[in-house]
């Protein structure tokens, strides 16, 4: 096995920083966070071919009711993408080097799983990772998710030009009204927001942990920026926290704010030509898998990009996914902690 932990931090986040599929939620302080607040153990591991790093691959072990399983990323987290990293060379590689590596990293993170025997496994790979077959062919269950992305490559007047005609109506109707942006590290409000919306029981799991936020956003303050937008009586017509890693990702957005201004639609647009302005190669707006959100997203002409999510489960385990979410829901709300 080829098969390593990894324990410095300098090691693994320079293979995250030069791999074009690292995000920010594989750093290492993010996932140690992670690890903190979820009350989960964190294993770091790197696949080499030779003395040559291919992969890294985190893991996170929990162990809750007599239930083992292992995630990556953990529920209740607010992380859409994680799994395995491949390394800055694996695109150059020719298709029989690709699928010999891959191979290789499937059968190496396999005995790693295997041999802390979980009863549930649970990994989402990042949308760049698409050749999910040596985890089918060892009888993992696939789901297909969605996220919505945006090039920004492109000039910002074809960007304008792509969206929807009513879209372009509202936006032009709050340039005139004298909105103003603007970006902090104050969490306070954007989690009061969501988490006044999340106490809807309807809705499944809780919002994220107010302390797991302000901690990555003191970790990240440069990375994850939470962004207001006001009305010119300072009123609060919009508010979003976004990451600013390789990428301009638009993570945690808030429910519509009553207002007589189009808060969100407007705060979208602003930010995607912040992104294009500092130089983001892409604008990756999360809300796809919900079908509430995706006809509002799609009004932005995004792309429609696939990712996948891969299962493995014993009997004990068919039902942990249930549990582990209703038991940690039932907790927070109880202890107030969200």
């Amino acid at each position: 096995m080829t098969a390593s932990r990894i324990d410095d931090k300098n090691t693994w986040d320079t293979f995250i920083d030069e791999s074009p599929s690292g995000l920010l939620f594989h750093k290492w302080d993010y996932l140690h966070l992670t690890a903190k607040h979820t009350g989960s153990t964190l294993l770091l591991y790197a696949i080499h071919k030779g003395n040559e790093p291919v992969c890294a691959f985190p893991l996170f072990h929990r162990r809750m009711y007599g239930i083992d399983a292992i995630f990556s990323p953990p529920p209740l987290t607010v992380i859409p993408h994680l799994g395995c990293v491949m390394s800055r060379n694996f695109e150059g590689f020719k298709q029989s080097k690709k699928e010999s590596t891959l191979q290789m990293v499937a059968e190496d993170i396999r005995e790693v799983i295997e041999d802390l025997s979980p009863n549930y496994l649970s990994i989402v790979f990042v949308p760049e990772f698409s050749d999910i077959r040596h985890y089918l062919w060892n009888r993992c269950s696939a789901t297909i998710r969605y996220t919505y992305t945006i090039d920004l490559e492109q000039p910002l007047e074809a960007i304008w030009n792509s969206l929807h005609y009513k879209l372009r109506s509202k936006l032009k109707k709050e340039d005139r009204v004298g909105l103003r942006l603007e970006r902090a590290n104050d969490i306070s409000v954007l989690h009061q927001l969501i988490t006044d919306r999340y106490q809807d029981p309807t809705l499944d799991i809780p919002p994220i942990k107010q302390e797991y936020l302000k901690d990555l956003v003191t970790a990240y303050p440069d990375q994850i920026g939470v962004y207001h937008l006001y009305s010119t009586e300072d009123e609060i017509v919009g508010a979003v926290a976004a990451q600013e890693y390789k990428r301009f990702l638009l993570w945690i957005g808030t429910p519509r704010i009553k207002s007589a201004h189009a808060g969100n639609e407007y705060l979208q647009w602003l930010l995607i030509q912040r992104a294009k302005a500092e130089g983001y190669p892409l604008f990756e707006n999360m809300g796809a898998n919900n079908r509430d959100l995706a006809f509002f997203k799609s009004r932005f002409n995004p792309d429609l990009v696939m990712y996948f999510e891969i299962e493995k489960k014993d009997a004990l385990g068919a039902f942990s996914g249930w549990a582990y979410l209703t038991f940690v829901k039932r907790v927070l709300m109880a202890t107030g902690r969200i």
